[in-house]
Parts: structure tokens; sequence; C-alpha cells
């Protein structure tokens, strides 16, 4: 395999997916760990995950993308593979072109499976290069079941990228979110759409646009879902890593109702530093047992208490949009990158959404950008203080153009861009569905980790700049 150029900066990613049924709040248990059916050098084993039951039988399945595994004699093609949950055997490989950088499950055809959703947003249609699609594959065969293009074909618009499942016009399946986060939308250059596909036949039921309008806010860059606001259909959550806020590109999330596209609530991140990449990962589900959906959030690169691009994570109430808890690493690491993804499900069996956090960047046992995933206990305590960090100045120096090469063609996992000032950056991570939290981690383990019914991608070496295309 010939890795891309962006690729030089990247380390082979292992994952190792855990789901604990705990006893006591410092007990660790490893029940899984997956290896790619092909070992391939720099294939990015674990760049995706999504989690579900696709079999039918009573457990959640485990779907994996290794969006630069060399297929048939073509570099980095990408392939999907999916897991039984209960043996870890391999049930089945998904094959398409830029397979792997996001993957959802949902029940998409109403058969009572989980039906897998992955977003290939390098993918060339037409005459447009990069434009991107998005396939919907039955979980019960892995038949094709929708294809999915943009509404408003482009180039590089990188379509797919992200990607969501579940049900937001209460017919009772499961409909497709596609984040399209480097599409130019009204003059503006990068500002990013998501749009909102039925999954009964693929037709286009919402268009979503930043309430910010700007030039490269990569609105789309992260999704998820979840009935945030109780009405019984799922709403949606959406990333814009490099929107304005108060002078800072900062990043936001915004949650739009699912029922009609109207604007919910806005998050931002409590401690505001200059190009933080708030909202590079999230994670929707209820952790607080409310019965509406809390909204978990990566800032991926905020610094904390001096330590550069350590990352936090960020709990939101869903039914009020403010602050529940804010998670740090138990291990701080300069660029160790807390917050790269999210995942929430109920691991210990107590009812309320537990939450998994990777850390891709970080070292384990001497391993340099080994990795690792926490997994945080949801439920009603009382949340450890966080010191608030002073925030980083806008004139923060920055990686230039002439630490990373510009490629000929947008590199990787997700593209290049202009980043305020003048740098160039350059990848992606999962994507592509409480009142309080216990501070006591329950899981930390090497490489990658997900819990039950949402997406979770770790794994691999990543710069600040891996989060800012």
């Amino acid at each position: 395999m010939r890795p891309r150029t962006v690729m030089r900066f990247l380390v082979l990613g292992v994952v190792a997916l855990a789901m604990a049924i705990l006893a006591s709040a410092d007990a660790q248990t490893l029940l899984r760990t997956l290896d790619p059916p092909n070992p391939q050098e720099w294939a990015r084993f674990g760049s995706s995950l999504a989690v579900g039951d696709v079999n039918g039988d009573g457990r959640a399945d485990i779907a994996v993308g290794v969006p630069y595994e060399d297929v048939g004699g073509n570099d980095n093609q990408g392939r999907a593979y999916v897991f039984s949950g209960a043996t870890s055997s391999l049930l089945f490989t998904l094959d398409t072109p830029s397979f792997g950088y996001s993957l959802a499950v949902g029940d998409v055809n109403g058969d009572g499976k989980g039906d897998i959703a992955v977003g290939t947003p390098e993918e060339d249609v037409g005459a447009n290069n990069y434009q991107g699609r998005a396939y919907v594959f039955s979980g019960a065969d892995g038949s094709l079941l929708l294809t999915l293009d943009t509404p408003n074909p482009q180039e590089l618009a990188w379509f797919g990228y992200s990607v969501a499942v579940g049900d937001v016009n209460g017919d009772g399946k499961g409909e497709i979110a596609v984040g399209a986060y480097r599409e130019d939308v009204g003059g503006n250059n990068e500002q990013g759409r998501a749009y909102v596909f039925s999954g009964a036949d693929g037709s286009l039921l919402l268009t979503l646009d930043t309430p910010n309008p700007e030039v490269n806010a990569f609105f789309g860059y992260s999704l998820a879902g979840g009935d945030v606001n109780g009405d019984g259909k799922g709403d949606i959550a959406i990333g814009a890593i490099w929107q304005d806020v108060g002078g800072y590109s900062a990043g936001r999330a915004y949650v739009f109702s699912g029922a009609n596209g109207s604007l919910l609530f806005t998050l931002d991140t409590p401690n505001p530093q200059d190009m933080a990449v708030f909202a590079n990962s999230l994670a929707v589900r209820d952790v607080d047992g409310d019965g509406k959906a809390d909204v978990a959030v990566g800032a991926v690169s905020e610094d904390v208490g001096g330590i550069a691009f350590q990352g936090r994570a960020y709990a939101f109430s869903g039914a009020s949009g403010s602050l529940l808890f804010t998670l740090d690493t138990p291990n701080p690491q300069v660029q160790g990158y807390f917050g790269s993804s999210l995942a929430v499900g109920d691991v210990d069996g107590d009812g309320k959404a537990d939450v998994a956090v990777g850390a891709d960047g970080e070292e384990v046992g001497g391993n340099d950008y080994q990795g690792r995933a926490y997994v945080f206990s949801g439920g009603p305590v009382e949340p450890t203080p966080t010191p608030t960090d002073t925030p980083r100045p806008t004139n923060t120096p920055t990686p230039t153009s002439t630490s990373m090469p510009t490629p000929t063609r947008p590199p990787g996992v997700g593209g290049t861009v202009k980043l305020p000032p003048a740098a160039i950056a350059a990848e992606s991570g999962a994507r592509t569905d409480g009142s309080g939290w216990s501070a006591a981690t329950l899981v930390a383990l090497a490489g990658g980790m997900a819990t039950a019914l949402i997406a979770l991608g770790a794994g691999g070496r990543y710069a600040r700049r891996r989060w800012l295309r």
C-alpha cells in the first residue's frame, strides 16, 4: 500500500472494542478485541465504528470501517466489516470505493434488524471529484437498500463524511442523516450542509443549514441523532467545527427538530479557545434518566490546565441545552486528543446511558499515538468540578502550509482547508447514533472502544491539523 501524503502523519490504529458489565465503579473488564481480517499497514482499521443488532440475535453487532485498505489491487479503496457481537466472528464484508469513513446502524427497512449506513465522501460522482455518496445495506444479508446522493451536486462536497440513523418522521423506520461539510452554500465556500433522507424510499425530507452562515464553517462535520425534545421523533445534532464564536474559530453544535427542522438550541464550549475544534464528535442519548436525550460533545483540541491539545468532552441537557458535566482524561497528555470520538450506551446495566470517550493521541505503554478510550458512568451524581481555562489568544501560532505540503487532491480523511489566519491543515473521527455523571472511570483500554447503539471511531495518529480540515 502506498499511503496518501497525509498518512505520513498517522499510525495504524488497532481497535479494541469493549462493553463492560460492571459490579463496581472501579472494575475493568475487556470483552472484545477486534483485528482486521486482512491486516495491512496504514489501513486504519477502526476509523469508524457503529454498533447495533444486525442479525437479530438480541446482541449488538459491530461494524468497523477501514478507509485505507487495499482491495483487489486498488490502493486505499477501503472496506467495512461487520462482526458478531456474540462471538466476534465475521458476519459479512461491505465493499465500495472510499468505504470506511463513517458508519451508522439503525433499522431502516422495518425488519427489526439494524441496517448499516456507510458514507463514502471521496467517491467521484459523474464528473464531480470527491462529491461523495452514502449507501444503506441490509443488516440481515448485506444487500444494498439505498444509494444516496447530495441534492446539490458539486466537486469536493465530501457528502457522506458523517452519517446518522434515526426515526425523525415517526413512521417506524430509521431515516438517514448525511453530512456534506465542504459543500459551498450561497457563495460561502465550505460552509457545509446536512440532509435527512427517508429510510422508506430515500427521498429528501430535510435540508439543514447553519443558522450562522459563514465561509469554512464546516457545518455537517459530525452528526448524531436522538429524541431531545421528547416528542417521540428523533432530533439531529450537527457539528460545525470552524464556526466563529465571539471572535474565536472555536466551533459550535446545533440541535434541530427532526419533526420540522427548526433549531432547538445552540451549544458552545464553556471554555472558549481558538481552534478548539468543539463538536468534532457528537453522541446523543439520555444520560440522566429524564426521558429526553442529552448531547455529548467532543472538543478534541482544547488546551486543559496548560496542556496543549489535551482535549475535553462535555455533556449538555437535552431538556434545556445547559451544561451537565465536563469530562477530562484520567491520563493528561500533550496531544492526547481526548474527545476524538464519542459513544453512548448503557454499559453497566443501570438503565442510564454511559459515555465512551476516545483519546486517539494518547501514548500507551511507550507507544506514541496508540490511543485509548474511556467509559464513564451516567447517572444522577454530583459532577466533579473542573477548573476553567484561560481562553487561548486568537493569535496563537498554528501550523503553516510549509509544515505539511498541500496535496494536489484532498488528502486522507478530510481534505484541506484555509485555516485562520493562514495555515493549511489536514482527518476524521467517527462520526459517521444527566443531571450528572460519575467521574469514576469504569473502563480504560488501549486502541478504541464502542458501547451499544452509537458509533465510536478511534485509533491512528493525528496532529491538531487532523481536526482542522
